[in-house]
């Protein structure tokens, strides 16, 4: 790692590495989100739609789209930054100059299906706070895992992903 790398991550950042939030509830997806979400992509697959469907293939009754349990999560936003509700992410101390949030990839895994009333939680941990110099930059790589339990605190979604934080830039006029 280069000098200008190691001094990018702080002794104080690297204490966030495998800092965890409490499990927070999620809010309850109901059929008013699943019909939007139908009219939104025209995914009407009958397990979203159909109870008696869903139990003709051997699930209780109907499910979730994944794609909804999956997005939850990640629509939590506290803007007041209280470390009990809020995505660790954006809590880290980073340079007042990284403020150019970009994908640097993500891996879901669905373990179990989630049905249509079912009380979801989850909870993050960071897992990882490294800088690499790259295309655009020396960035702050960080990497969150964050599960999703069901009311028995079964995993029923695990997903790693990796944000990279690089400075801001501007456009320069020409």
């Amino acid at each position: 790692m280069s000098e200008a790398a190691s001094s990018l991550i702080t002794e104080e950042l690297r204490t966030w590495i495998g800092r965890t939030t409490p499990l927070r509830p999620l809010e309850m997806i109901t059929t008013s989100d699943i019909r939007r979400y139908v009219d939104a992509t025209g995914d009407a697959n009958p397990l979203w739609l159909e109870d008696e469907f869903a139990r003709s293939v051997g699930y209780p009754r109907r499910l979730l789209p994944p794609i909804l349990v999956g997005w939850v999560p990640f629509s939590i936003k506290d803007q007041n930054k209280d470390p009990e509700t809020a995505d660790l992410r954006r809590l880290l101390p980073l340079p007042g100059t990284y403020t150019n949030v970009r994908n640097a990839g993500s891996e879901t895994e669905w373990l179990k299906p989630v049905y249509l009333g079912e009380t979801l939680a989850t909870q993050s941990c960071i897992v990882d706070i490294v800088a690499r110099e790259g295309k655009t930059g020396l960035g702050i790589y960080v990497t969150q895992e964050e599960q999703v339990l069901n009311s028995n605190d079964e995993i029923v979604l695990r997903r790693r992903h990796t944000m990279a934080i690089f400075p801001e830039t501007k456009l320069s006029e020409t």
